[in-house]
């Protein structure tokens, strides 16, 4: 049976993590950490062992070409990305050719991808600055990347994690924001606070792996609207795997529900009163009128 799950999401930042708040908004304590931090060691076990292979699905050869496919996934899926891209590096293999592109030129290239206009300045722009303050070359810290045009945090963390195997964060998408919450990891819906909850409950070589573990986790099972619970690992540590559906209510059941119950309704008048509500009006009229004037002599 298909369980309920709470949906959380969100974009990250351009913020340096710093340690979270250890209270939700309304004011509850989060859990206890040591008992969170042994369930997230148990979380990630369970995903090492689902999914040992979990790796980003943007095709790429190099940092270059993970940066501009992870500037064209904003808002769009992977699977597309690598459609595009593939014409895209033929056209421009690195910074310096990109940093020359004809703006319009590049927009036909990436129009699939959605939003192309901007994302074709923000891949001008990146690769301007790639030239002008690294030589060509895409850094590799946190600060000079989120500096970037065109590049949060998020993409910063994909690249460094991913492309040049540093652990400088953790990868919070809409997949991670969603089975953070529901695995009990976080009471948090921002995904700079997320980011911080988790770089604190897990041990920083996991960061890269655990990240992409749960992504590939939230894409093949712990699924938005329907969690297939039936055949997730995680069961066993996920807080939200017992929480029962509630039924649909029919489209009958909910017009019913917008009605008065009969108890509700105004009584009906008694025969007497309804008797007696033309006199009164009749008497009502016949103050209304005028004196009748006397009759001449």
């Amino acid at each position: 049976m298909i369980r309920s799950r709470r949906h959380m999401g969100g974009r990250p930042r351009n913020s340096t993590p710093t340690p979270s708040n250890t209270r939700r908004n309304d004011g509850a304590k989060t859990p206890d950490l040591e008992a969170t931090r042994i369930r997230t060691a148990q979380v990630s076990r369970l995903l090492a062992e689902a999914w040992p292979d979990a790796h980003v699905e943007l095709d790429h050869q190099d940092a270059y070409q993970l940066v501009v496919a992870t500037i064209l996934s904003a808002q769009s899926t992977d699977k597309l990305i690598n459609t595009v891209t593939p014409a895209l590096f033929a056209r421009y293999p690195d910074a310096s050719a990109l940093a020359q592109a004809d703006q319009l030129e590049l927009e036909k290239l990436v129009a699939k991808t959605g939003f192309f206009r901007m994302k074709a300045k923000h891949l001008i722009g990146m690769a301007q600055a790639v030239v002008q303050r690294h030589g060509g070359v895409i850094p590799n810290t946190m600060d000079e990347l989120v500096a970037l045009p065109g590049i949060a945090r998020k993409t910063a963390n994909v690249v460094l994690g991913s492309a040049m195997g540093i652990n400088a964060g953790i990868v919070v998408d809409t997949h991670v924001s969603r089975l953070a919450a529901r695995l009990g990891l976080t009471v948090h819906t921002d995904p700079v606070k997320i980011e911080q909850d988790l770089m604190v409950l897990l041990p920083q070589d996991e960061w890269t792996s655990f990240a992409h573990r749960l992504i590939w986790h939230g894409r093949r099972v712990c699924f938005a609207k329907k969690p297939d619970c039936d055949h997730c690992t995680l069961v066993p540590v996920c807080p939200s795997a017992f929480a029962p559906v509630q039924p649909k209510a029919s489209p009958r059941a909910k017009w019913n529900q917008k009605q008065k119950p009969a108890a509700a309704r105004p009584a009906a008048k008694p025969a007497a009163k309804k008797a007696a509500a033309p006199a009164k009006k009749k008497q009502l009229a016949a103050k209304k009128k005028p004196a009748s004037k006397p009759p001449r002599a």
